[in-house]
């Protein structure tokens, strides 16, 4: 996404590498199959399936190859899970390798931002080729950094010095420059509370190092901080309670178009700004229910694994990326894009892990 030129050849990629290798071990090892047979799968159905019914009662008409989007969740899961059944070491490999490549490449994005296109430091930065949105960099930014956080030992051992800390701070370093206080909050809580699930030294020294880092950026740099206020969040959910008083329990319909006026501004934003309250629109109370209840399953998951090193990034990934979601997000019914990184990463790889727990108990059990 980093060096694409365009989406399409992006999606082309995912599609050719990864989702139809997923189907093909689908079809041919029962391991993948059973790896469906978990609650996070049956969840992640309902929430499909009621996201699709919805299209019967939206105010707009919607044509059928909309509908290809649900599959291609399905299919991205599926991809994840059978990697996790057949080749689980490789999955960590591939994670942590993705992880240090774009951590180099944001290095690479502020060069290009900075040096070769000129621009001020005052200007919010962005990555390079697809990634060109501050807070959807930001929050892809933040998801690779936690992967390259936590599967440091999983990288070739000549990789996990310097080069490994050096895209450590090339996240840090866009992170900040995008000026994207979403994802900033999303990440300095995130690995603030990790202590809770990780009773590892570094973790606490990590936190402490973060509350000194987001001290001295706030005193040096107050305006960077405080520029832009809450970007109008607080009016933009006023106005997205309202749509969802006015129908509660089937919302709008999946597709449907919504304007949420900023008085303010005497303008009209698309969207909520909030994954949580956009779902309730669209899809209602029930809809709602649903993603909460996806979520709320990964992070029983998650927390039921802290003592393992994958338990640990589970629980800081998803609370980074329920965080991030709570002040952006447009999804989740999206084309694979760095929305992707916030929406269902955390949630395939949760849905990974169960499956090679249970994968692992079972030929135990034998």
């Amino acid at each position: 996404m980093l060096l694409l030129p365009t989406s399409k050849l992006y999606q082309q990629g995912v599609i050719l590498l990864f989702w139809v290798p997923g189907v093909l071990a689908l079809l041919s090892d029962a391991r993948v199959i059973r790896a469906w047979l978990q609650p996070m799968s049956a969840v992640l159905m309902v929430f499909g399936a009621w996201s699709a019914l919805s299209f019967t009662w939206a105010g707009v008409p919607v044509a059928p190859k909309e509908l290809k989007i649900f599959l291609y969740v399905l299919l991205a899961a599926n991809a994840l899970m059978a990697l996790a059944c057949i080749a689980p070491a490789l999955l960590w490999r591939l994670l942590a390798l993705s992880a240090l490549l774009v951590g180099m490449l944001a290095w690479s994005s502020l060069v290009m931002f900075y040096g070769v296109e000129g621009r001020g430091f005052s200007e919010r930065a962005v990555g390079t080729a697809l990634v060109n949105h501050p807070i959807l960099g930001a929050q892809l930014f933040g998801v690779m950094g936690i992967l390259l956080l936590y599967l440091r030992r999983h990288l070739p051992h000549p990789l996990q010095g310097g080069l490994w800390f050096v895209a450590l701070l090339g996240y840090a370093a866009i992170l900040v420059l995008s000026q994207s206080k979403g994802p900033w909050v999303a990440a300095l809580l995130a690995l603030l509370i990790s202590p809770l699930w990780s009773g590892q030294r570094w973790q606490w020294l990590l936190s402490l190092v973060c509350i000194v880092a987001a001290a001295s950026l706030l005193w040096a740099f107050p305006e960077l901080v405080l520029q832009r206020g809450f970007s109008y969040r607080p009016e933009l959910m006023a106005q997205a309670l309202l749509k969802i008083e006015s129908s509660p329990w089937l919302g709008l319909g999946f597709g449907t178009p919504y304007l949420l006026p900023v008085e303010a501004l005497h303008r009209s934003y698309e969207h909520a700004h909030n994954i949580y309250l956009h779902i309730a629109v669209v899809l209602g109370l029930p809809g709602l229910f649903a993603w909460l209840l996806l979520h709320g399953l990964a992070l029983i998951k998650a927390w039921q694994a802290r003592d393992t090193g994958f338990g640990r990034m589970l629980c800081t990934l998803l609370c980074f990326a329920m965080l991030a979601l709570f002040t952006d997000g447009v999804g989740p019914w999206v084309k694979p894009r760095e929305e992707w990184f916030c929406l269902w990463l955390p949630l395939f790889l949760c849905m990974a892990w169960v499956a090679l727990q249970r994968q692992d108990s079972g030929q135990q059990r034998g």
